[in-house]
């Protein structure tokens, strides 16, 4: 079988300026991958070039074996659920009437996986951030796509809230491709089976998270000395007081 998707030597200039620079890498079909790297490093990028939205400079993006251009708009769409960076909805739907919109019926297994039976009557402005967190996945998930994208889904929630939609997003990634953007390395090395890690557009890493997350790779990527600490099972990520930035 062939990958979920696959990067092959990507580029994205806008203007001048070089988002991707000479990207490779391959999705398996079913696991979860994270996207870690400082603030504008590429990571929305590659998910954007993942959907068609980017267009590349140079190399290309294969959907299970086939490049982007090649797939009808239609089945493209079938199989990619894509979870923004903040859940929004431009109608005043409720939780079902959204979940329709992607899918002509309500998967009563869905519904209960993503905890929103007390939530289908409601108007989705009316959540809570971590309740708009979980129907956004719901949504993305409602037409069975085989892969997942998901932009920092969590980013404006709390402690356990980010762990509750982190373990739904691992459920889902036993039985597809999920590919999820996070800022939180601590989350990132928890709940991930796969890292990638990127800098200045550049893949500097791609593998388990603790081949990934090592202190010379993220103090390169981020320009300051970082330091890991374990405990207990846990691996903890910080800055070193008093080092500048490594050469």
């Amino acid at each position: 079988m062939s990958d979920a998707l696959a990067f092959e030597d990507v580029g994205v200039c806008v203007g001048r300026r070089l988002l991707l620079d000479g990207v490779s890498m391959a999705v398996p079909e079913r696991g979860l991958l994270g996207i870690v790297g400082p603030n504008g490093s590429g990571k929305t990028t590659l998910l954007r070039a993942a959907l068609g939205l980017m267009p590349l400079s140079a190399g290309r993006v294969l959907l299970r074996g086939r490049p982007l251009q090649q797939w009808p708009a239609r089945e493209f769409a079938r199989h990619i659920g894509y979870v923004a960076q903040q859940g929004a909805s431009h109608w005043d739907l409720s939780v079902t009437e959204l979940l329709k919109l992607n899918a002509p019926a309500l998967s009563p297994a869905l519904v209960e996986r993503c905890e929103l039976g007390p939530l289908l009557t409601r108007r989705f402005a009316t959540l809570s951030g971590g309740e708009k967190a979980r129907v956004s996945v719901a949504r993305a998930l409602a037409h069975s796509p085989a892969l997942l994208l998901a932009d920092e889904p969590a980013a404006h929630l709390d402690i356990p809230h980010h762990h509750r939609l982190m373990a739904l997003l691992r459920e889902t990634a036993m039985q597809r491709a999920v590919v999820v953007v996070l800022h939180d390395l601590h989350v990132a090395s928890a709940w991930c089976e796969r890292l990638a890690l990127v800098s200045g557009g550049r893949l500097l890493a791609h593998g388990a998270p603790a081949e990934v997350l090592t202190p010379a790779l993220l103090s390169s990527a981020y320009g300051a000395p970082i330091a890991s600490h374990d405990v207990g099972a846990l691996r903890f990520f910080t800055g070193v007081p008093g080092q500048g930035t490594p050469a």
